[in-house]
C-alpha cells in the first residue's frame, strides 16, 4: 500500500482543477472560482498539518514506550507553551503536546461526511495497558473503543523484545499502522471494519496521545487519551545510595566491612575518612577497614566516611555514614574459678560460654553497669538484706525456683534475658554460691569481665515505591526496600492519613490494627509471629486483589478492596520488627482516575418479597446494553464507601467465581428486560439489589443503581444452596 506524502496529496488536490468545466469567453467574467481555490488552499493546509500530526504521533508513541520501560526513569519534566519535554535517565528527551478532546477536537464525530462520503471518525489513538501478567502491551482506540493492538493474533509487548508501531497515512488518505518500522503497513479499521479516513476529519491537527502531564515531586502522572493514567517515579539521573548502611557502624581494630552502593549518573567520586582508616569505593562496593590496634594512638577512634560524587556537568552531592572503632572485647578470660569466653557482642546483647572449675558448683551469671561497680563495688549488690543477689538466690531455692536462675556445669551461648543499652560499658559478673537452710553465701570470688555494647544500629531504611496501572478503581504498586528488614506496606486514602498527627502516629496505628486482628494468634496461642505478618524483598500489590501470605496458610493477609474514583491515595511502606515500627515512613502519592460512564443506559428495578424469596424485575432503558444484577446483604454492602466501589468489588469476585466454575465473565451478563428470583434468603434481613452496565471483559459502563429490600419472617436461617443464584462476593449472590 502506497504511503502518504504531502507531495502526492498536493498533486491530487491540484488535479481537481481538471474537473472544472470549460468556460466560454463570454461567460468568463461571470464565473467566480475563488471558492474552489479557497477549498484547495484549505486542503493543502490540512494536509501539511496532517503530516505534522503523524510525526508528532510517532514521537509520542516512542515516548510512551520509554515511560513504561523500567530500565529508564523520568528525571525531569519541563512545561512548554503547547506541551512538555520529558527528560529520561539515558540522556534522551521526548516532547509531547497537550491533548484536546478527540484527535482533532473530535473532528468528524458530528456525523458529517468526509471526503469518502462516509461519516467522519476520530483518529486512532495508540496507548498502553498493563495486563494481569504485569507486562505492558500496546492498545488502539478507534471510535471510542479500546482494544489490544494485535499482530499475527498476538498482543504486542511495549518493552523488551517488542515492536513499536508506526502510524502513517496512505496515498488515499487513510490511517495505516506498521509493525516493521514502516517497511509494510496496513489500514486501521473502525468498529464496523471500515478503514479510517484521515481526510474525513475536519480542522487542523493538534492531536496528542496525552491529555495531561503532572508531577508532585515523587511521581509523574501521564494521563492518556483512553482515560488511563500511567504513574512513574520521578528520580534524578544523578544520585548515590549506600544500601543497608547504619547511621553509625561499630568496628573492632583491623576489621573490614563492605556495603553495596547504588549510583546513577556518577562520573567521579572522592572519598573522605577519619585518620588511619582505609576506605575504597569501586564497582558499586564501599570497603571500610578500621585502623589496627598498633595504630590506635594516632588514629581517630570515630568519625565519618563520605563519598563525594560528581556528574558529567559538574553537579555534586555526598553520602555519608558514621564509623567508630573499639577494642575487641570478645575472647577468652581465664579466672581461678571460671573461664569466660565472650563470643559475640551486639548493640543490645552479649553471648558467652562459661566453664566452672568445679562442675558440681552452683553459680550465677549476670550483667552489671561498669560505672556502678567501679564506684560502689559488689558488696552492696550481693549482700543487701532485702534486694541483694544472695538473698534473691536463697528465696529462689526456698520456693524450688533455683534451677531457672542459677547455672550448674558448662553453659554455651549464655545471654541476658533483658537487653543492654547500646554503646554502654558493662561487666559480665560470675560467682559461685552455696545455699543452706538459713542463707545463700559466696563460694568463690566474684569474677568481673568487662565489655562494651556496640553503638546503636539504626539502619537508613528507605523504600522506592512505584505506582502504576492506575484506573478509577485499580492501581498497582511495587515497593523496593533498601535492605533485608521485615516491613509492612499498603494503601491508604490521603484524607485518612492526614487525620494522624505524624508519620509515627500513623505507623503505630497501622501496626496496632495488625496486632488487634491477630491478638490471640500472636500473644496467646503464638501460632503467628510478626515475621509471618511482615514482608521482605520487593513486594507488588494490585488493588483489588485477594492476598494470602505464603507463610500463613490459615489466615488471610488482607483483601485489598477496589479504590474510590477521583481520590488521592498513598502507597506506604515501613520497617516493622517484633511488632514495632523500625524505620521512617516511605510513601508515594497518586490519584485515581474519575469514573466516566461509556453508556447512557439507566435501569428501573422493581422488587417483591414472599417470605424469604425476592423477585426482581429489571428494565433497562437500552435493550442492547449488557448488565450485571447482584443481590447482597445490606450488612455487607455497608462496608463500602460508594456504590461504584461496591460494583467494582462485585466485578472482582465475579471474575474469581467465573474462573473457579470454568465459565467466562460474560456468562453472568443480562440484556433486555429480566424477571429474576432469589430464593431461600436469610429471613428478616435487609438486602441490596444492585444493577450496573458491564461488558464481557468486566468493564463497568454505567453508574450502578441500587434498591433496598427486606425479607419476611423471624428465623434467621437460609438454605445452603438455592436455585437460580451462585455465591458472589462474601454476603452476596449473583443472578444467572
Amino acid at each position: 500500500m502506497e504511503k502518504f506524502t504531502v507531495r502526492k496529496l498536493l498533486a491530487w488536490s491540484s488535479a481537481l482543477l481538471l474537473l472544472v468545466p470549460p468556460l466560454s469567453a463570454g461567460c468568463s467574467d461571470d464565473y467566480d472560482d475563488s471558492k474552489l481555490w479557497q477549498n484547495i488552499d484549505d486542503l493543502k493546509a490540512r494536509i501539511e498539518e496532517l503530516e505534522k500530526q503523524v510525526g508528532q504521533m510517532n514521537t509520542e508513541i516512542g515516548a510512551l514506550r520509554k515511560i513504561v520501560d523500567e530500565s529508564v526513569t523520568v528525571v525531569r519534566v519541563e512545561q512548554q507553551t503547547d506541551g512538555y519535554t520529558i527528560y529520561f535517565s539515558d540522556n534522551t528527551t521526548a516532547t509531547i503536546r497537550n491533548g484536546r478532546d478527540g484527535a482533532n477536537g473530535k473532528p468528524g464525530s458530528d456525523g458529517k461526511p468526509g471526503s469518502d462520503g462516509r461519516p467522519g471518525a476520530d483518529a486512532p489513538v495508540i496507548g498502553v495497558k498493563q495486563d494481569a501478567d504485569g507486562v505492558w502491551y500496546w492498545t488502539i482506540t478507534t471510535d471510542g473503543r479500546t482494544e489490544w493492538l494485535m499482530a499475527d493474533g498476538q498482543k504486542l509487548r511495549v518493552t523488551g523484545e517488542s515492536v513499536t508501531p508506526v502510524i502513517a497515512v496512505d496515498a488515499e488518505g487513510y490511517w495505516t499502522i506498521s509493525f516493521d518500522g514502516g517497511a509494510t503497513s496496513e489500514r486501521i479499521l473502525d468498529a464496523d471494519g471500515n478503514p479510517v479516513s484521515a481526510l474525513a476529519q475536519e480542522g487542523a491537527g493538534g492531536g496528542s496521545l496525552f491529555v495531561s502531564v503532572t508531577e508532585d515531586g515523587n511521581n509523574v502522572y501521564f494521563e492518556l487519551r483512553d482515560g488511563s493514567i500511567i504513574t512513574v517515579p520521578l528520580r534524578s539521573d544523578f544520585y548515590m545510595l549506600i544500601r543497608k548502611a547504619p547511621e553509625v557502624s561499630t568496628f573492632v581494630y583491623g576489621e573490614t566491612q563492605t556495603y553495596e552502593v547504588e549510583a546513577v549518573g556518577v562520573q567521579k567520586t572522592v572519598v573522605t575518612k577519619p585518620d588511619e582508616w582505609k576506605v575504597a569505593y569501586a564497582e558499586g562496593v564501599l570497603t571500610i577497614t578500621a585502623p589496627t590496634e598498633a595504630h590506635k594512638e594516632c588514629a581517630d577512634s570515630e568519625g565519618t566516611v563520605s563519598i563525594i560524587y560528581f556528574s558529567a556537568n559538574g553537579q555534586s552531592d555526598a553520602v555519608s555514614m558514621g564509623v567508630v572503632v573499639e577494642a575487641d572485647m570478645t575472647g577468652k578470660t581465664e579466672g581461678e574459678d571460671f573461664t569466660v569466653d565472650i563470643t559475640e557482642i551486639t548493640d543490645t546483647k552479649i553471648k558467652a560460654d562459661i566453664t566452672p572449675a568445679d562442675g558440681s558448683m552452683r553459680y550465677y551469671v549476670s550483667t552489671a553497669l561498669k560505672s556502678e561497680i567501679d564506684a560502689n563495688g559488689t558488696d552492696g549488690l550481693l549482700n543487701h538484706p532485702t534486694n541483694g543477689l544472695l538473698s534473691m538466690l536463697y528465696f529462689y531455692n526456698l520456693y524450688g525456683l533455683l534451677d531457672g536462675y542459677a547455672q550448674q556445669g558448662a553453659v554455651s551461648n549464655w545471654s541476658p534475658i533483658y537487653n543492654c543499652t547500646p554503646g554502654t560499658d558493662y561487666y559480665l559478673m560470675v560467682f559461685g554460691f552455696e545455699v543452706d537452710s538459713s542463707a545463700a553465701t559466696l563460694a568463690t570470688e566474684v569474677m568481673l569481665v568487662p565489655f562494651r555494647t556496640k553503638q546503636p544500629v539504626v539502619i537508613n531504611t528507605v523504600y522506592r515505591i512505584n505506582v502504576s496501572d492506575i484506573g478509577w478503581y485499580t492501581a498497582r504498586y511495587t515497593s523496593v526496600p533498601s535492605d533485608d528488614r521485615t516491613f509492612l506496606h499498603g494503601l491508604v486514602k490521603k484524607s485518612a492519613f492526614e487525620a494522624f498527627e505524624s508519620d509515627e502516629a500513623f505507623m503505630e496505628d497501622y501496626v496496632k490494627r495488625y496486632r488487634d486482628y491477630y491478638y490471640d494468634e500472636l500473644l496467646i496461642d503464638k501460632t503467628v509471629t510478626w515475621d509471618m505478618l511482615t514482608s521482605t524483598g520487593t513486594q507488588t500489590v494490585v488493588a483489588p486483589s485477594y492476598r494470602r501470605h505464603e507463610q500463613l496458610t490459615d489466615y488471610i493477609d488482607g483483601y485489598v478492596k477496589p479504590l474510590l474514583p477521583d481520590t488521592e491515595y498513598y502507597a506506604v511502606s515501613f520497617a516493622c520488627e517484633a511488632g514495632e515500627p523500625a524505620s521512617p515512613l516511605s510513601k508515594a502519592a497518586f490519584r485515581t482516575a474519575a469514573f466516566k460512564p461509556s453508556e447512557s443506559c439507566t435501569f428501573r428495578i422493581e422488587t417483591s418479597v414472599e417470605r424469604q424469596d425476592i423477585t426482581v424485575k429489571v428494565t433497562p432503558s437500552d435493550k442492547r446494553a449488557t448488565y450485571i444484577c447482584v443481590i447482597a446483604r445490606t450488612a455487607y454492602y455497608q462496608g463500602f464507601e460508594s456504590d461504584l466501589q461496591y460494583a467494582a468489588d462485585d466485578v472482582f469476585w465475579t471474575k474469581l467465581a467465573a474462573g473457579e466454575a470454568q465459565k467466562s465473565f460474560g456468562d453472568y451478563l443480562f440484556s433486555g428486560d429480566q424477571t429474576l428470583v432469589a430464593r431461600d434468603n436469610w429471613a428478616a434481613t435487609g438486602y441490596e439489589v444492585c444493577v450496573y452496565g458491564c461488558t464481557a471483559d468486566g468493564v463497568i459502563t454505567t453508574e450502578p443503581v441500587l434498591t433496598h429490600v427486606v425479607t419476611q419472617g423471624s428465623v434467621d436461617t437460609a438454605a445452603p444452596t438455592a436455585g437460580g443464584k451462585r455465591a458472589a462476593a462474601p454476603g452476596g449472590y449473583h443472578f444467572e
